[in-house]
């Protein structure tokens, strides 16, 4: 494929595509959030029927249960915090989204002096100041990847390991910039326990489109 963008051109060849979703999986395997039970998938069963060849059945019907927001990698818009009844389908793009990719390493929340909605204690917090030093150029989407990166986090429980979230200086300098599709290694922009405010998403969705979280980002990937 052959694009041009801000007066360059690339050539991109789809076969060297990088995918930084974490699938969901029905083998127990996966991250999970919010104490949140891994994707589950058993057959219908409807009177005599079974929806299992392995058991008799005539064809495989299985039903799936899926918490989309905490066992993989997931894209949400405002829909999730409102009731505009506004769906991914209406805010993203159905092209390529130019993206900048920046790594970075979070920092006590005694070590700053930016803030958030309710209270902290020694966590650990992206912050604006962090951001601006990655942030050379913008783009219509912005990959954060946190450190320290290993592969656990393809499958951690993040209520046994406290997850880092966002400044809300952070996430306005990051709208501000104006980047409407924010993509993310973490399993919320907001601190897990925030009385359910969920005051970045709030702040983001006022100018932004889409949130993905829960995503590994390898190292090999510049």
């Amino acid at each position: 494929m052959e694009i041009r963008y801000n007066g360059r051109r690339y050539i991109i060849s789809s076969r060297n595509a990088v995918d930084l979703s974490i699938q969901n999986s029905f083998s127990d395997n996966g991250p999970t959030f919010y104490n949140s039970s891994h994707p589950s998938n058993e057959p219908l069963v409807s009177g005599k029927f079974i929806g299992d060849i392995d058991r008799g059945g005539s064809c495989n019907v299985p039903v799936v249960s899926l918490n989309i927001h905490c066992t993989g990698t997931h894209t949400e818009c405002e829909g999730h915090i409102n009731n505009s009844d506004v769906t991914i389908v209406d805010v993203c793009p159905i092209d390529l989204i130019p993206a900048l990719l920046i790594t970075v390493e979070p920092e006590l929340t005694s070590e700053t002096d930016e803030s958030y909605h309710v209270r902290w204690d020694e966590e650990l917090v992206i912050t604006k100041q962090t951001i601006q030093k990655k942030m050379h150029q913008s783009h219509n989407a912005l990959i954060i990847r946190t450190i320290p990166n290993d592969k656990s986090k393809i499958s951690r429980n993040y209520d046994k390991i406290r997850a880092p979230f966002f400044t809300h200086q952070a996430i306005d300098y990051i709208a501000s910039e104006g980047v409407e599709h924010l993509l993310v290694d973490l399993p919320s922009i907001d601190k897990a326990d925030d009385e359910g405010k969920l005051g970045n998403h709030k702040r983001f969705f006022k100018y932004g489109k889409t949130i993905s979280e829960l995503l590994f980002i390898n190292d090999s990937i510049s």
